[in-house]
């Protein structure tokens, strides 16, 4: 690695990290303001606030990095375009293209980061910091309590459905397993009824309760009416209660394992899936603006201008305002199944890219 570079890595990586902390503070600061009366209500020890605002720290990474980075890569560029250093540096034979390796390098990186930050780590993160809103009666709370009239495809011609599930009993209620005709999707041809269905985590099944099989033969013109035995009452099912319990976490708390998982079950279920098929692809589709914003900011701050870096700011805030308000317009119609959700997840990324390359282009090499 020449000079040059790491010296460019050097001011890139600090300038970001400043955007970064200065951010960090302010969301801190805000929300501490917010919620300090609740923490005092609730008497929640000093340790407790803090693991909160560690936990609460990976959102706000999240949410800012796209913006420090882009601001990191004005500031960066539009400093040594301040100091006459891309002048020299130009004049030493190195192309805008030579020069912007470094800093795209940082953005490549930064963006594959974060695709497993904010799908593996950020959601471990936020559900530990609705554990302390739900504790603390924090504003945006959600409650999670027994769920209710839940509908499960198992296979081909098999429906589970449960009236009521705990998880804090690993038990359901009211259960109903029903098997239709593969061949006549809408004859029904055998049930077992069940008072509980309770989990049991040794042999990793469930075991019926009170279990009733009612079989109504080839063509539902009778039924056949048995209790089952004890070793006839285990089920082997798709989900476990923790799956159950996934259902109700948000988006927010979901790893992309576990969406995927969600998506997987209620398309089993017949259910409309292309709002989180959107939300899901998006994950993956957000984290790498990391790469689009840098590629933005390079060509935009080599050029001196009139008004410095607080026109370089200015460009930033735009951009990024821009952006998301594309993103959020391409949403509302992939949300309504108008737009394939993998088109509508990328779509923003793919503008913006182009865009960007126009940019690069239209700048003296």
């Amino acid at each position: 690695m020449k000079l040059l570079d790491r010296y460019i890595i050097k001011q890139f990586i600090l300038a970001t990290l400043v955007s970064i902390v200065a951010f960090i503070i302010i969301f801190v600061a805000i929300d501490l303001m917010e919620k300090l009366d609740k923490f005092i209500d609730h008497k929640a020890p000093l340790e407790k606030i803090l693991d909160y605002y560690i936990n609460f720290t990976p959102q706000m990474i999240s949410l800012v990095l796209p913006i420090a980075l882009l601001l990191g890569s004005l500031f960066a560029t539009g400093k040594m375009s301040q100091n006459n250093e891309i002048i020299a540096a130009r004049s030493a034979g190195m192309s805008l293209y030579r020069f912007m390796i470094p800093f795209v390098t940082i953005g490549l990186l930064a963006s594959f980061g974060a695709v497993y930050f904010n799908g593996w780590i950020l959601p471990r993160a936020n559900a530990r910091v609705d554990d302390y809103q739900r504790q603390y009666d924090l504003p945006g709370t959600t409650s999670i309590g027994p769920q209710s009239n839940l509908h499960l495809q198992e296979g081909v011609g098999e429906i589970v459905v449960i009236q009521n599930f705990t998880f804090e009993n690993l038990r359901a209620d009211r259960v109903g397993i029903y098997f239709f005709d593969p061949h006549n999707p809408i004859r029904l041809y055998r049930r077992i009824d069940a008072r509980q269905m309770l989990w049991d985590s040794t042999h990793k099944n469930w075991r019926l309760i009170d279990a009733v099989e009612r079989d109504f033969g080839a063509d539902s013109s009778k039924e056949l009416f048995t209790h089952l035995s004890d070793s006839a009452s285990k089920m082997k099912f798709s989900f476990t209660p923790k799956e159950l319990r996934e259902r109700q976490l948000k988006m927010e708390e979901l790893t992309n394992t576990q969406f995927a998982k969600r998506i997987e079950l209620a398309k089993l279920a017949g259910e409309d899936t292309a709002h989180d098929e959107v939300d899901y692809y998006s994950k993956y589709a957000m984290s790498f603006t990391a790469l689009i914003v840098v590629l933005f900011g390079v060509p935009f701050a080599s050029q001196k201008k009139r008004g410095g870096l607080a026109i370089e700011f200015a460009v930033a805030i735009g951009i990024a305002f821009f952006f998301l308000a594309f993103t959020k317009v391409s949403q509302t119609f992939g949300y309504t199944g108008a737009i394939d959700p993998i088109l509508t997840a990328w779509l923003a990324n793919v503008l913006f890219m182009l865009i960007a390359i126009g940019v690069i282009a239209k700048v003296q090499k």
